[in-house]
C-alpha cells in the first residue's frame, strides 16, 4: 500500500516557513511575499477547522436544576 500523497498543513506551513526565512537568497522577496500570504491562508484554515470540530463536540450536559433546589443559599 503506498504511503501518504499529499503533505499536512502542518508539513506546508514548516514548507513556508523556510522560504519566507531564507537567508541564502535562492528566493526572491516575491517569493516571500507568496509564502507569507499562503502561510496566513493555511493559518486560517486551521483555525476554521478548529471552530468547526468544537461546533461537532456534543454539548456539556446542562445543570440540573432539581439538585439545585437541594442546596443552601450562598452565605
Amino acid at each position: 500500500m503506498k504511503g501518504a500523497r499529499h503533505l499536512t498543513i502542518d508539513e506546508k506551513r514548516d514548507w513556508l516557513a523556510n522560504i519566507f526565512r531564507d537567508e541564502s537568497g535562492e528566493y526572491s522577496q516575491g517569493d516571500k511575499f507568496k509564502a507569507m500570504i499562503e502561510d496566513t491562508k493555511l493559518a486560517i484554515m486551521l483555525e476554521e477547522e478548529k471552530k468547526k470540530s468544537a461546533e461537532k463536540e456534543e454539548p456539556q450536559p446542562g445543570i440540573n436544576h432539581s439538585l439545585l433546589a437541594h442546596l443552601p443559599p450562598p452565605c
